[in-house]
This record gives C-alpha cells, structure tokens and sequence, in this order.
C-alpha cells in the first residue's frame, strides 16, 4: 500500500490540485463526461500537432521514447485543435434547441445556405434538396450534447476531420451585451465565446493519452516483471515495437477511405473564409494536466489492447465503437487500479494483475446466487474507491483548499471523481445494470464481448476457452467461472460456493458460440479465436 501522494507525469506543479479524487486518479476522469467525448478528445490529442515548451512541434500520433524520456520538468504538453463554427452551424443549427439559437447565428446560417446555393451546379432537380441532403448527411455523425447549443455538440470522430475545439457560446453575456451581428461575435471571439474551459471535453480522454505517455517514458526493465504474469507476444512485451506498433497503425487509421469525405467537410467550412480564420487565430491552444506516473501498468495493458485493435480487420465504424468502450474500460480499470495501490497489501495472490475483480452474470435470467455475487461484489468496488481517498495526506491537502472546505472537497470527489463516476460509467457503458433502482450489477454484453475477444487475442490467433478466462482475468479482473471466480469472491470478501458456478452449462460460452468466436474440439475443450486478421 503506497504511503505518499501520487507523483504526476509529466512532473508538474500539481499543489493546487486539492480535490482528493483528482490528486489521487489525476486530472481528471469526471462523472459528466460522456462516452464519445472521451474518444474524441483521446484521438484529438493523438491527430493534432503538439508541443512541449518551446521544442518542435510533434506531428506523430505520440512523441518519441527519447521526446518522452527527456522530458522538460515542470512543463505541459499542449496542442491545438481547429474551431470550426461554420461547420458546426450548418451541421448542428436547425436541429439544436430553438431556445438556444441566437439572432447572429440564425443569420449566418442563412448566409451560409446561400453560398452554397451559390456554388451547387446541377443538370436537373432541386438545389435545396442537395443542401438537406447534406445537412441530413452530416448531422448522422452528431456524437454527444444534442440538449447543447449548436457549437457544444460533438461530432463523432469517424475522420480527424470532424474533430474539433470544444465551443461553448457565452449566453449571459450576449443577453446583456448582444453582439450587432455575427462578424462582431467572431472578432470579438473571446468575449462571445470559450474555447478553454473543458466543461464538455473534460480532459479524460487527455489522461487517457497521457498514460500512454507514461508507459512509453519509463525503463523498459521496469515492465518485465509485470509482463511475467500476461501471456504476451515479443513484439508486445519491447516497449519500443509496442509504441512503433501503435504509431504506424495511428498513422493509417484515416488514411486513403477518408480523403473525399474530409474534402467536403473542408468545403463546408471555408464557405467562409474569415470565420475560418479569425476563430482558428484566437487562443495558444490547450494544455493537458497530468496522470499518476505510478499508473504506468494500466497504461501498458491499454497499449497492449490498442495496438492489437488497431491492428485488426475491422469496418472503420466498428474499429472506433470498440476504441470508445476501449476507453471507457481503461477508465473504470483506472480508478480501480489506482484504489487499490492506496487501500490493499498487495501480495501478488488475488485478481486480476492490478489487484481488484469484477464478478460479472449474464444479462438475462441470472440464477440468485450469480446475481447476488456481483451485486455485492460491485458493492465491495464501490466501497473500496472510497476507502482510497480518506488517505493521510489527501485530507491533508484538501484541508489547505483556500477555497473549499474539507467536506466540500470530498462530497465532490464521491460525486463526480469516485465511485459515482464508476457506476455511472458503467451504466453509461451498459456493463452495469440496471440504470435505474437497486441491485446494480456487472453483466456481460455483445458489445463487450466482442470488444474483449479483439484485444485479448491477437488478430488470427486462437486460445483455449481456459485460456481465454484468464486473460480476462488478468487484464480486466473479469470473473465468469471456474478458479477465477472462486479468486474473485475471495477477493471480494464472500464466501466461495459451488452455487455461484453457472449450471446449465456455461452462459459465456454461449454467447461466444453465438458471436462465431468458439469452436468446440470436444466436450472438454473449446478454442476461442479472434478472427479479424
């Protein structure tokens, strides 16, 4: 069990920090971020240009290992994204809330549709029919916010194109000083608008990244006792092919498929040219904060897992829907992993590599003992994630807030950093059921499943069933049957019983048989296979 704070990477001034969920999961996972959000600010760091003090930019999806083993104490990354109001207005606007639509951007719209009119050429039918189309055609990629106003909505990151800057339209401010007209609000960007204040890309999807960042900055000796307990390739277990693996498959994930969809969308945009630059000259980008350094085994299972996804044979839909969840996962890992070294002895004997178990049942007709097992053991997840933040020295420093008081502070780690962000990630993610009332438990879906069978075994490979569970243990702390869910009900403090064991044959299998993932040799054996080479 640690006895000191979290030290952060990159090694910054984090003293002001004194909420105890950010100072001891970093800055920050929150409760308010939606699932899309996060991947969409986890690949915008991964696609845009990035800087570190005053060195050269990084136009790589990750900096080097020499850039991240040298890095400059004390500072941030940073990097910069693209604002992109004409595209969000002609995307997001007639479908946002009326109530949310100013004058100024109403007018514009309709400038903006004219333009187009303008520029549309066509042998025969309807001009307007052409701008509904494309408007239809760019509102099915919104990703998150439709309750927002029009420049807060997200749009799903089917392209590093569709990626930009989160927006949000300053209302109180244009009720008492209403701007004369839409150029006025763009010249005047930083009065009408804001462009920094991460209340919708709340900087998980940046932690994310900067576990990966981590990882890749540490000895490569560090890792091999770690790996010892993984069943691993060679390529896997060299920090430096496992960080080329991921760079190169970075590189190709919007390559070729994508070039006449991002020339549209830079159509749409520069329709008006002076929106398009006047907002992309405003501010000197973001700054990402920091994650635990000790984080760094988290870290690794995640590049292990995004490699092997990036390099599947997926539809580039799937690939990113599997990322999404990817990410959602490594947050829920986290905040456990992270407990975990703050509240247990940790002896090596017990869950998964990290240390924790999740107990999951299947999603229908569970029998009473499954579904009190990961009721209770989710109850045991909970209660360990608040065990973690009375920890010494975090009272300490939230007890130096100058703002807060101590109770403040921890009323807002449970709600919006702690086990309330944990279970209603879950939900948000569908392993946690139900979304409503009591009996929360973790349950096994298609999604999931599908997501586990690609990271857990490499494309083209095959594995026993036993094989398969285990991995599953130790990567994700997922118990289903057999020797690992005896370990996790140990772990989780219950008595261990023959009752909890599935009886009419094996619910997982069954839903692996239905997905064409397992392939039965015998009654005793049965090979799960990864078939996206």
């Amino acid at each position: 069990m640690s006895n000191s704070l979290p030290v952060p990477f990159p090694y910054i001034d984090v003293s002001a920090d004194h909420n105890p969920g950010i100072r001891l999961f970093g800055k920050r996972f929150i409760s308010e971020q939606s699932l899309v959000e996060y991947l969409v600010e986890f690949l915008a760091l991964v696609h845009s240009d990035k800087w570190v003090a005053d060195r050269e930019f990084i136009t790589t999806p990750l900096p080097t290992p020499e850039e991240l083993q040298n890095w400059p104490q004390g500072k941030e990354l940073n990097y910069k994204l693209p604002v992109k109001l004409n595209l969000k207005l002609f995307a997001f606007l007639s479908s946002s809330r009326v109530d949310t639509r100013h004058e100024t951007h109403k007018g514009h719209y309709r400038s903006l549709i004219e333009q187009l009119n303008n520029k549309i050429n066509i042998n025969s039918g309807n001009k307007q029919d052409v701008i509904d189309r494309l408007e239809q055609f760019f509102r099915g990629y919104h990703g998150a916010g439709a309750n927002r106003t029009w420049c807060a909505q997200t749009f799903f990151p089917i392209s590093s194109s569709l990626i930009t800057q989160e927006t949000i339209w300053n209302e109180s401010i244009s009720r008492r000083e209403p701007p004369l007209n839409w150029y006025e609000s763009i010249v005047r960007f930083q009065k009408y608008y804001s462009v920094s204040k991460h209340r919708f890309m709340a900087r998980g999807g940046e932690l994310l990244y900067l576990q990966l960042c981590n990882l890749f900055s540490i000895n490569p000796d560090t890792i091999n006792k770690f790996t010892a307990r993984l069943d691993l390739h060679s390529d896997e277990t060299n920090l430096a092919s496992l960080h080329q693996s991921i760079q190169e498959n970075f590189m190709k994930l919007n390559k070729g498929y994508m070039s006449a969809f991002d020339r549209l969308v830079h159509f749409i945009d520069s329709m008006d040219r002076e929106t398009q630059e006047l907002t992309n000259k405003h501010g000197d980008g973001l700054s990402c904060e920091w994650c635990p350094s000790e984080s760094w085994p988290e870290g690794y299972l995640f590049a292990v897992e995004i490699s092997r996804l990036l390099g599947a044979a997926l539809d580039p839909v799937e690939r990113l829907e599997l990322l999404m969840t990817g990410c959602a996962l490594q947050v829920l890992r986290s905040l456990c992993a992270q407990s975990v070294r703050y509240t247990i002895e940790q002896n090596g004997e017990r869950g998964s590599v990290l240390g924790y178990a999740w107990v999951f049942s299947p999603s229908n007709m569970p029998s009473r003992q499954q579904k009190l097992a990961s009721q209770r053991n989710l109850q045991f997840i909970k209660a360990l994630i608040q065990k973690a933040l009375p920890f010494d020295k975090l009272v300490q420093s939230a007890r130096q807030s100058p703002t807060k008081t101590e109770e403040q502070l921890y009323r807002e780690a449970d709600n919006k950093y702690g086990h309330k962000l944990f279970l209603s990630l879950g939900k948000k993610l569908g392993i946690i059921a139900p979304y409503t009332g009591p009996g929360a438990r973790f349950i096994m879906t298609d999604s999931l499943l599908r997501y586990l069978v690609t990271v857990l075994i490499r494309p083209g490979e095959r594995c026993t069933y036993d094989d398969f569970l285990r991995r599953l243990y130790l990567h994700y702390g997922i118990a289903v049957e057999g020797e690992t869910l005896i370990d996790s009900l140990f772990w989780s403090e219950l008595p261990a019983n023959s009752s909890v064991q599935p009886v009419k044959g094996s619910w997982l299998t069954d839903m692996l048989r239905a997905g064409g993932f397992l392939t039965e040799l015998s009654d005793a054996c049965s090979i799960v296979s990864n078939p996206f080479s």
